[in-house]
């Protein structure tokens, strides 16, 4: 379940806030790619999550921030449910240029 907890989209930048909460009724899903960077910080559970070629396992308390332009997603759900705040910052809409 993805919920959004707000966004702004200004000229120079666009922020999307998500609590995301994964369980056994969660679809498996695929890799994401986008622009812009992307902030996670687990709150609960166990997760493998992709960046690119490498797998990093968050627990609660960790966090990951990295290019969104590389493929990424959860790769494997070790510990349910697992709560995570996803915080995507991308380039705005800038139309002066």
């Amino acid at each position: 379940q993805y919920q959004l907890l707000g966004h702004t989209l200004e000229k120079s930048i666009g922020v999307e806030p998500y609590l995301i909460t994964l369980t056994d009724k969660s679809d498996v899903f695929p890799i994401f790619q986008h622009a812009g960077v992307e902030f996670i910080y687990m709150l609960q559970g166990k997760v493998k999550y992709r960046h690119g070629d490498q797998i990093y396992t968050l627990t609660q308390g960790d966090s990951l921030f990295f290019d969104a332009d590389v493929p990424h997603g959860p790769e494997n759900l070790e510990k349910l449910p697992i709560r995570f705040l996803s915080v995507i910052i991308y380039p705005g809409r800038d139309n002066d240029s």
